[in-house]
């Protein structure tokens, strides 16, 4: 039997990532906090070796690009509600987190239905603090679940300065993909004009 042609090396570890997410999300809400973090760093490297898959295999292709973003946002949106619900990080910072994607991914699908041929997929490529706050998030996440799991309160302080470093990378590059998204918005308004 063929394979789709969808399910690529990349694709389906993506969609791994993405099956990952709620079940790690259920673990740590019901306390279950080793096989948690194991599900976390699962989930955490399949986002890297689905990048590194697509390069390497050279197969790139516009399901992943729609998946890919998809499996990321899920994975913070569902890591921060139970983060912030389980007290590990303050509330304002999953507000602030889940905030910034809500308005990218508001972004990402005007360019990518009403505005089509602006600021297409192929461009939204992230920016270094982008990155940045990836890292942050992740490592803000990863701590304050390792301190669910140990109650060790000398994390605590850690916790909250990678959050800190979380929210501020986070802001600037909210700042910087929606200046970004304007400014591709006007150069296209005056080209038509």
């Amino acid at each position: 039997m063929a394979r789709a042609s969808w399910m690529t090396v990349p694709n389906a570890l993506t969609l791994g990532r993405i099956v990952l997410t709620p079940i790690f999300g259920y673990l740590w809400w019901r306390h279950r906090y080793e096989l948690a973090i194991i599900t976390f760093a699962v989930a955490s490297a399949s986002d890297f070796l689905d990048g590194l898959a697509a390069r390497v295999l050279d197969q790139r292709s516009k399901l992943g690009q729609l998946l890919d973003p998809t499996a990321d946002k899920l994975m913070v949106l569902c890591t921060f509600i139970v983060a912030a619900a389980t007290g590990a990080v303050p509330v304002w910072l999953a507000v602030l987190v889940i905030g910034r994607d809500v308005i990218l991914a508001s972004g990402g699908a005007l360019f990518a239905f009403v505005y089509r041929g602006i600021l297409g997929p192929e461009r939204w490529r992230p920016s270094r603090i982008g990155k940045y706050a990836t890292f942050y998030t992740v490592g803000t996440i990863g701590l304050a679940l390792l301190h669910s799991m140990t109650g060790f309160e000398k994390l605590r302080p850690f916790v909250g300065a990678l959050g800190i470093m979380c929210a501020a990378c986070t802001i600037v590059s909210g700042i910087q993909y929606v200046a970004s998204g304007i400014q591709a918005f006007v150069t296209n308004a005056k080209v038509e004009a």
